[in-house]
């Protein structure tokens, strides 16, 4: 990560508004609410014991209930209707959502239930723009330590420790040039062979409102977050066509779903990520019968970053619980390790997000008023 310009190379600072929505003081309880209501094998057996063995489950009760200080011990005959119509809930709840998510990952990799085969990963190479620092500098080292050849992309030299790697491999390269990726590519495929992989991770942004913002950050904003998607993909997919194997893993936000003050610049971008992600999946299936390069979008919310380190103590007080760069990167490379292809919103129980754009208007313009306000006093 680095500032320069008044560039910020990180993901993390301009989504603080964001943060402050997804991560409130009670994001615990959405995590626990999400893990009962999403595994029946959880609340299945609790509801065929009350249903079927009552008695040992009122003795159960009434023994831990006569254990804790303070607590109300329920009279021996107590039913348990109310309990019985929560479970009954909560494991319809999670067969629904088991079936949900076999249907999306079906649906994420031409219906195909078994994963992708053909991956041998001490074979296998990948390319990772922006790998030298952040959340892609993560990915590099667990992709490395999986066997992986991986070769980086960026300005700035991978941290010292990488270059001693056996497996990482730095190509300096200015993303938002299609002369310059060209040129890494060349020298990728003459150092290593063709990848199989793809990690579009390269990201920048500014904090600035519309009014104010520069034609050169603009500029710069879209060469890096949207165009260099194509300069990458047309040098290094075209093999993974021919070879009906690959996976183009493209990295977006959480703020592809929604416009943040100040940052439209970076919205308008990862909603552009979205999109890009969404017609490569379709045009990979439909316009090159290739069913086995898989594709996965990444929409992480807010990450850790040395940018904001005088605000962390603040903001954790506030109730926000922020991702670390490796909170992203392992279940992106999971992702990879998995064969599969699919969509992550980072963290999971924050993917109700997706859905903002299907709400009611007022509840949309509620949400937005909120982000607004909490901007102001964010910018600096």
């Amino acid at each position: 990560m680095v500032k320069g310009q008044g560039i910020l190379y990180s993901r993390g600072h301009f989504q603080l508004a964001m943060a402050s929505v997804l991560y409130p003081l009670v994001h615990w309880l959405a995590e626990l609410t999400q893990n009962i209501s999403s595994s029946p094998l959880l609340s299945g057996p609790l509801l065929l014991a009350v249903l079927y063995a009552p008695e040992t489950v009122r003795g159960l009760v009434l023994n831990f209930a006569t254990k804790v200080p303070g607590l109300q011990v329920p009279p021996r005959n107590f039913d348990f209707a109310t309990a019985t119509t929560v479970l009954r809930v909560l494991f319809g709840l999670g067969v629904v959502s088991q079936l949900n998510g076999t249907l999306n990952t079906m649906a994420a990799n031409s219906w195909r239930v078994r994963p992708s085969e053909g991956w041998d990963w001490p074979k296998e190479i990948a390319v990772v723009t922006g790998g030298s620092g952040g959340i892609g500098r993560q990915i590099v080292q667990r992709l490395a330590d999986l066997g992986v050849r991986v070769a980086v992309l960026d300005t700035q030299n991978v941290p010292e420790e990488m270059k001693y790697s056996a497996r990482i491999y730095f190509f300096k390269c200015d993303v938002t040039s299609s002369e310059s990726v060209a040129k890494a590519a060349d020298s990728v495929r003459r150092k290593l062979g063709n990848p199989s992989i793809l990690i579009n991770n390269a990201g920048v942004s500014i904090i600035s409102p519309i009014l104010k913002m520069s034609e050169s950050n603009l500029r710069k904003m879209f060469g890096v977050n949207t165009l260099s998607h194509w300069f990458t993909t047309q040098q290094f997919v075209p093999h993974m066509v021919d070879k009906n194997k690959g996976h183009v893993v493209t990295v977006a936000s959480v703020a592809s779903f929604v416009a943040l003050p100040t940052a439209a610049h970076y919205s308008a971008t990862k909603a552009s990520a979205m999109s890009f992600h969404e017609s490569l999946t379709c045009e990979l299936k439909h316009c090159h019968n290739t069913t086995n390069v898989l594709t996965t979008i990444v929409h992480p919310s807010f990450v850790r970053t040395p940018l904001i380190k005088d605000a962390i103590g603040d903001l954790e007080q506030s109730g926000l619980r922020m991702l670390t760069p490796d909170d992203v990167a392992e279940p992106i490379v999971a992702q990879i390790k998995s064969r599969r292809g699919g969509q992550l919103i980072i963290p999971s129980w924050a993917s109700p997000i997706a859905t903002i754009k299907a709400w009611p208007n007022w509840t949309q313009e509620l949400f937005q008023n909120a982000v607004g306000r909490l901007t102001g006093t964010i910018v600096v």
